[in-house]
């Protein structure tokens, strides 16, 4: 058979079909030597080729990062300073503790009754007293009807939180916020905050001279008298002092309404030792009626009524008393609380 020459076209269409054929065999063949190929790699180089790496080598890196790459530690707060501890006072070498007791002459709970400390020849009965009609009549005026002197007002208290003392403590002081003065003060505010109109003598009558201090203080007394007619009564406010028969120093103390509060005493002048004194009764019923009316408020709060045998001023009104609050074991504070039912007392007294 004659073969008849190819054309150009002819030609070229079967040179893009080997080509193809070729390409088909060789694509073909890579595909399925593939898996030769792979295994025949190290494993040190196959994470180049797929897409995740081995699960040994990964292991080994993730270990290798555990070991290396520590978390950052959290923050540590700051420090916030603890409050310093509350030092509790050490007290002094030599010191001797407050001997505390209520110096009434019942117990609490029990009805309060009407006691005195008798100190004259004159054997009085509270009762009869009591049965007067009180004595003096409040006027409606805005002149002042009270006045308080101190005639030993360098006379002190222990100060707030302190159960104890030294042996050379005397138990005076010229600072008036440790004092008798302070007390007397507390009475003052009271009344006049109750409209009662009182003055308030700070004087201390008692560091020229003691032993001329009652004379010093009746001059005082005398001189207000004159400027203010009005004054109808006159507290001379005192600080008892009280030791047991050991010698140690006693506070009186009782507690009012849950508060500690130290006690009241009223002392009453008399003509005994020869004073110009006639009309100490009427001072006594005063007291008297004072007393019982301090026991139907504050039972527990007044001592027993203390009679005497001098005068200590109080000819020279009707309404004069010495006003003992508190000893000289007990703290300012107390004495002031003593002094705040004292004055609420009177003033209902009135």
């Amino acid at each position: 058979m004659m073969k008849l020459p190819l054309t150009y076209e002819q030609k070229n269409a079967l040179q893009k079909g080997v080509t193809l054929t070729l390409c088909a065999v060789l694509l073909i063949g890579c595909f399925l030597a593939a898996p030769m190929i792979a295994s025949a790699i190290p494993a040190s180089l196959a994470y180049y080729l797929t897409d995740e790496p081995p699960a040994e080598l990964l292991a080994a890196l993730r270990a290798e990062q555990t070991l290396s790459v520590q978390p950052e530690p959290a923050p540590t707060p700051p420090t916030v300073p603890s409050p310093p501890e509350a030092e509790t006072p050490s007290v002094p070498e030599g010191a001797i503790d407050v001997f505390a007791d209520s110096f009434c002459w019942y117990e609490e709970g029990e009805t309060p009754t009407l006691d005195v400390l008798d100190g004259t020849n004159f054997g009085i009965d509270l009762q009869m007293y009591l049965q007067k009609e009180y004595p003096i009549a409040t006027p409606d005026t805005d002149e002042p009807l009270v006045l308080i002197v101190h005639t030993h007002g360098s006379e002190s208290y222990l100060p707030d939180g302190t159960d104890y003392y030294l042996p050379d403590e005397d138990f005076r002081s010229t600072d008036p916020t440790q004092t008798v003065i302070a007390v007397g003060e507390v009475i003052a505010e009271s009344l006049n905050a109750l409209g009662i109109k009182t003055i308030h003598d700070k004087t201390l009558h008692d560091t020229e001279d003691f032993n001329r201090a009652y004379s010093y203080t009746r001059k005082t007394i005398e001189a207000y008298l004159q400027a203010y007619p009005s004054i109808l009564y006159i507290f001379d406010v005192h600080r008892d002092s009280i030791e047991t028969a050991s010698g140690i120093c006693s506070k009186t103390y009782t507690t009012i309404d849950g508060t500690p509060t130290a006690q009241v005493m009223l002392v009453v002048g008399t003509n005994q030792n020869g004073a110009s004194h006639p009309n100490w009764k009427t001072n006594l019923t005063v007291a008297t009626h004072l007393q019982n009316r301090m026991h139907e408020l504050y039972p527990t709060l007044a001592r027993p009524l203390n009679l005497r045998a001098d005068a200590f001023n109080q000819s020279l009104s009707q309404g004069a008393l010495l006003v003992e609050i508190g000893s000289c074991g007990n703290t300012v504070t107390e004495a002031k609380n003593a002094a705040r039912l004292f004055a609420w007392a009177f003033a209902s007294l009135l």
